[in-house]
Formats: C-alpha cells, sequence, structure tokens
C-alpha cells in the first residue's frame, strides 16, 4: 500500500507545485512498480476478506475503505493515462489542483479507514452465531 500511495502522493504533490523539481516525464517509470504494488494490495486485501469474511463484510470502514480505493485507483488510471499523453497540459490548473488534491483526500481516507478496520469491527466469526 505504501508503494502505491507513495507514488500517487508525489504525483499529486508535483501537481499541486509543492515539488517543482520532480518531473513528470520521470513518473512514467514509477507506473509499472505502481500497478505491481497495486495487485499485491488486492491479493492481500482478498486474502484478508477470504479469511474473516464476516468481519470485514459487516463492517462499514471496510466498505468506505473499498470505495475510496476503487475511486483513488481509478483516479490514479485517468492520471496515468493524462500524463503519458502529455495531455495535462490541456488542463486548466484549477482542475489539476482540484483533481491532486482529491487524490490525496482520497487516500488518506483510504489509510486512515485500514487502520480503523482492526478496531472497529463488531464480529469477528461468523460462527459465533451457531
Amino acid at each position: 500500500m505504501a508503494v502505491v500511495v507513495g507514488i500517487n502522493f508525489a504525483i499529486a504533490l508535483r501537481l499541486l507545485g509543492w515539488i517543482p523539481q520532480f518531473h513528470l516525464n520521470s513518473v512514467k517509470s514509477f507506473y509499472r512498480v505502481h500497478w505491481l504494488g497495486v495487485y499485491a494490495v488486492f491479493l492481500s486485501g482478498a486474502g484478508l476478506l477470504l479469511a474473516y469474511p464476516a468481519k470485514a463484510l459487516t463492517n462499514p470502514v471496510f466498505y468506505l475503505k473499498f470505495i475510496t480505493l476503487t475511486i483513488g485507483l481509478i483516479l490514479a488510471d485517468w492520471l496515468q493515462r493524462k500524463i503519458t499523453d502529455s495531455s495535462i497540459a490541456d488542463l486548466s490548473p484549477k482542475k489539476i489542483k482540484a483533481v491532486a488534491a482529491t487524490s490525496i483526500m482520497l487516500w488518506i481516507i483510504t489509510i486512515t479507514a485500514g487502520r480503523f478496520l482492526a478496531y472497529t469491527h463488531s464480529v469477528l466469526l461468523a460462527s459465533r452465531f451457531f
């Protein structure tokens, strides 16, 4: 998760103008690592879901994390396409900053929700009810 979020944070901070020395052309080589990280996140999340389905599926925080992670990855894919096609310069600075701020907000919520998952469940195993 750190690889995925770190790369997205670096891109968002660059788009906000906070890291001007970070060139968007150099980020293209990190996208392969980014998507490998996404697969690792997916596999580990699927493993946790299979191990404790009642714990996750009865917890609203799980759905918050899942939704923000999904939207964050859709936004990351959209940004990757814009950066790769060099069409990000066609967007207004206001839109670029809004997209970057939204990306940061989504990743903060995703990480925070993930941390709370360990402490907010009310059901651990479905066998508790039998």
